[in-house]
Protein backbone atom coordinates (compact mmCIF):
# COMPACT_ATOMS: atom_id res chain seq x y z
CA UNK A 1 0.00 0.00 0.00
CA UNK A 2 1.39 3.53 -1.12
CA UNK A 3 2.04 5.81 1.85
CA UNK A 4 -1.06 8.64 1.95
CA UNK A 5 -0.83 11.75 3.16
CA UNK A 6 -3.95 12.32 4.05
CA UNK A 7 -6.78 11.01 7.00
CA UNK A 8 -7.86 7.58 6.19
CA UNK A 9 -9.50 4.25 6.60
CA UNK A 10 -7.20 1.07 6.22
CA UNK A 11 -10.32 -2.13 4.93
CA UNK A 12 -10.04 -5.60 6.59
CA UNK A 13 -7.81 -6.53 3.17
CA UNK A 14 -5.00 -3.85 4.46
CA UNK A 15 -6.26 -1.14 1.61
CA UNK A 16 -6.35 2.47 2.30
CA UNK A 17 -9.53 4.52 1.71
CA UNK A 18 -8.75 8.42 1.93
CA UNK A 19 -11.50 10.03 3.84
CA UNK A 20 -13.85 12.16 2.05
CA UNK A 21 -15.05 16.16 3.04
CA UNK A 22 -17.33 16.90 4.32
CA UNK A 23 -18.98 13.54 5.24
CA UNK A 24 -17.74 9.84 4.81
CA UNK A 25 -20.73 7.15 4.41
CA UNK A 26 -20.17 3.89 5.46
CA UNK A 27 -22.96 1.29 4.94
CA UNK A 28 -24.77 -1.32 2.40
CA UNK A 29 -25.65 1.15 -0.06
CA UNK A 30 -24.28 1.50 -3.34
CA UNK A 31 -24.19 5.13 -2.71
CA UNK A 32 -21.63 4.72 0.62
CA UNK A 33 -17.73 5.98 0.16
CA UNK A 34 -17.55 2.66 1.49
CA UNK A 35 -19.37 -0.17 0.98
CA UNK A 36 -19.57 -3.47 3.38
CA UNK A 37 -21.62 -6.18 1.45
CA UNK A 38 -22.73 -7.83 4.46
CA UNK A 39 -26.69 -8.02 5.21
CA UNK A 40 -25.77 -7.06 8.87
CA UNK A 41 -24.88 -3.52 7.58
CA UNK A 42 -27.42 -0.64 7.13
CA UNK A 43 -27.68 0.89 3.91
CA UNK A 44 -26.74 4.04 5.80
CA UNK A 45 -25.08 2.75 8.34
CA UNK A 46 -22.60 5.48 10.08
CA UNK A 47 -20.77 8.20 9.12
CA UNK A 48 -17.43 10.57 9.31
CA UNK A 49 -17.54 13.82 9.65
CA UNK A 50 -14.72 16.46 8.83
CA UNK A 51 -14.18 18.44 11.46
CA UNK A 52 -14.97 21.49 9.66
CA UNK A 53 -18.68 20.77 9.56
CA UNK A 54 -20.53 23.63 11.51
CA UNK A 55 -21.63 21.93 14.30
CA UNK A 56 -22.36 23.35 17.78
CA UNK A 57 -20.54 20.32 19.52
CA UNK A 58 -17.27 20.97 20.82
CA UNK A 59 -16.32 17.47 19.65
CA UNK A 60 -17.19 18.10 15.99
CA UNK A 61 -14.78 21.08 16.07
CA UNK A 62 -11.51 19.66 14.94
CA UNK A 63 -10.55 16.50 13.42
CA UNK A 64 -12.82 13.48 12.11
CA UNK A 65 -16.01 12.58 14.29
CA UNK A 66 -17.78 9.42 13.59
CA UNK A 67 -21.40 9.38 14.30
CA UNK A 68 -23.95 5.94 14.15
CA UNK A 69 -26.86 6.74 11.68
CA UNK A 70 -29.55 4.50 14.07
CA UNK A 71 -27.99 1.73 12.50
CA UNK A 72 -29.93 -1.67 13.00
CA UNK A 73 -26.72 -3.44 14.92
CA UNK A 74 -24.57 -0.48 15.62
CA UNK A 75 -21.11 0.60 15.38
CA UNK A 76 -18.18 -1.05 17.70
CA UNK A 77 -15.75 1.86 18.39
CA UNK A 78 -12.49 0.51 19.95
CA UNK A 79 -14.08 -2.51 20.92
CA UNK A 80 -17.16 -0.41 22.47
CA UNK A 81 -20.79 -0.14 21.36
CA UNK A 82 -20.90 3.49 20.26
CA UNK A 83 -23.42 5.30 22.05
CA UNK A 84 -23.06 8.98 21.20
CA UNK A 85 -20.81 10.63 18.51
CA UNK A 86 -16.67 9.81 19.41
CA UNK A 87 -13.43 12.02 18.16
CA UNK A 88 -11.40 10.09 16.41
CA UNK A 89 -7.34 9.65 16.56
CA UNK A 90 -4.18 7.69 15.15
CA UNK A 91 -5.13 4.04 15.43
CA UNK A 92 -9.11 3.95 16.59
CA UNK A 93 -10.80 0.49 15.16
CA UNK A 94 -13.95 0.97 13.88
CA UNK A 95 -15.90 -1.99 13.73
CA UNK A 96 -19.41 -2.74 11.35
CA UNK A 97 -20.86 -6.15 11.30
CA UNK A 98 -17.94 -7.70 11.43
CA UNK A 99 -15.79 -5.59 9.38
CA UNK A 100 -12.73 -3.73 11.01
CA UNK A 101 -11.42 -0.62 9.85
CA UNK A 102 -8.03 1.31 11.45
CA UNK A 103 -8.56 5.08 11.06
CA UNK A 104 -5.03 6.81 10.50
CA UNK A 105 -3.95 10.04 10.05
CA UNK A 106 -0.67 10.75 8.81
CA UNK A 107 -0.63 14.23 10.86
CA UNK A 108 -0.37 12.78 14.19
CA UNK A 109 3.25 11.92 13.94
CA UNK A 110 4.29 15.02 12.62
CA UNK A 111 2.51 16.69 15.88
CA UNK A 112 4.29 13.90 18.11
CA UNK A 113 7.83 14.80 16.26
CA UNK A 114 7.23 18.22 16.13
CA UNK A 115 10.54 20.51 17.07
CA UNK A 116 9.14 23.42 18.90
CA UNK A 117 10.46 26.97 17.47
CA UNK A 118 12.18 28.62 19.94
CA UNK A 119 12.62 32.56 19.96
CA UNK A 120 14.20 34.44 22.66
CA UNK A 121 14.38 38.19 23.00
CA UNK A 122 17.70 38.60 24.61
CA UNK A 123 17.25 42.88 25.38
CA UNK A 124 13.86 42.29 27.06
CA UNK A 125 13.57 38.97 28.42
CA UNK A 126 11.19 37.69 26.25
CA UNK A 127 10.50 34.47 25.17
CA UNK A 128 8.19 32.46 23.09
CA UNK A 129 7.86 28.99 22.02
CA UNK A 130 5.74 28.16 18.58
CA UNK A 131 4.88 31.93 18.60
CA UNK A 132 3.04 31.54 22.14
CA UNK A 133 4.72 33.85 25.36
CA UNK A 134 6.38 31.92 27.86
CA UNK A 135 6.51 32.92 31.73
CA UNK A 136 9.96 32.05 33.21
CA UNK A 137 11.40 32.44 36.55
CA UNK A 138 14.71 34.64 37.17
CA UNK A 139 16.83 31.42 37.16
CA UNK A 140 15.10 30.26 34.88
CA UNK A 141 15.90 33.24 32.45
CA UNK A 142 19.48 32.99 33.67
CA UNK A 143 19.57 29.56 32.34
CA UNK A 144 18.05 29.98 28.81
CA UNK A 145 20.10 33.30 28.21
CA UNK A 146 23.33 31.46 28.58
CA UNK A 147 21.62 28.45 26.70
CA UNK A 148 20.45 30.45 24.08
CA UNK A 149 23.56 32.81 23.49
CA UNK A 150 25.86 29.76 23.39
CA UNK A 151 23.15 27.53 21.12
CA UNK A 152 24.31 24.35 19.44
CA UNK A 153 27.46 24.24 22.08
CA UNK A 154 27.77 22.81 25.24
CA UNK A 155 27.37 24.35 28.52
CA UNK A 156 29.21 22.41 31.35
CA UNK A 157 27.56 22.52 34.74
CA UNK A 158 30.53 24.87 36.39
CA UNK A 159 29.57 27.84 33.54
CA UNK A 160 26.13 27.27 34.50
CA UNK A 161 26.33 27.14 37.96
CA UNK A 162 28.34 30.82 37.34
CA UNK A 163 25.67 32.61 35.18
CA UNK A 164 22.79 31.49 36.98
CA UNK A 165 23.94 31.57 40.85
CA UNK A 166 26.60 34.29 41.16
CA UNK A 167 25.88 35.00 44.38
CA UNK A 168 26.80 31.06 45.71
CA UNK A 169 30.65 31.35 44.70
CA UNK A 170 30.43 27.78 43.51
CA UNK A 171 28.62 26.55 45.63
CA UNK A 172 26.06 24.92 43.62
CA UNK A 173 25.23 21.05 43.03
CA UNK A 174 24.58 19.00 40.31
CA UNK A 175 20.91 18.16 41.64
CA UNK A 176 20.25 22.31 41.89
CA UNK A 177 20.79 22.55 38.17
CA UNK A 178 19.38 19.35 36.99
CA UNK A 179 16.11 20.40 38.79
CA UNK A 180 16.11 23.35 37.04
CA UNK A 181 16.92 22.13 34.01
CA UNK A 182 13.88 19.93 34.36
CA UNK A 183 11.59 23.44 35.45
CA UNK A 184 12.55 25.19 32.15
CA UNK A 185 11.68 21.73 30.14
CA UNK A 186 8.54 21.90 31.40
CA UNK A 187 8.25 25.69 30.61
CA UNK A 188 9.53 24.95 26.94
CA UNK A 189 9.16 21.24 25.58
CA UNK A 190 6.53 19.55 24.33
CA UNK A 191 6.96 16.96 26.49
CA UNK A 192 9.52 17.60 28.75
CA UNK A 193 10.29 13.48 29.42
CA UNK A 194 11.28 13.47 25.75
CA UNK A 195 13.03 16.65 25.12
CA UNK A 196 14.20 18.52 22.05
CA UNK A 197 15.04 21.50 22.93
CA UNK A 198 17.69 21.48 25.60
CA UNK A 199 19.95 17.93 25.08
CA UNK A 200 21.65 16.17 27.97
CA UNK A 201 25.29 15.57 26.51
CA UNK A 202 26.68 12.99 29.60
CA UNK A 203 29.93 14.07 30.87
CA UNK A 204 30.19 17.31 29.38
CA UNK A 205 26.70 19.64 30.01
CA UNK A 206 23.95 20.75 28.30
CA UNK A 207 23.47 21.70 24.85
CA UNK A 208 20.30 24.23 23.18
CA UNK A 209 19.25 22.45 20.39
CA UNK A 210 17.39 25.26 18.44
Amino acid sequence: MDNLNVPHLIDPLGQAIPLATPVTLLGRGAECHVVIADRRASRRHAEIVCGDDPSPNPIASAGFVLRDLDSTNGVWFNGQRLSQMARLHDGDVIEIAGAAFTFRDPDATLQTTHFPKLVMDEATGDVWVDRCPVQLSAKQRGLLTLLWRRRGQVCAKDEIAAAVWPECRGDIYDYQIESLIKRLRVKLEPDAAEPFLIVNVPGRGYRLAV
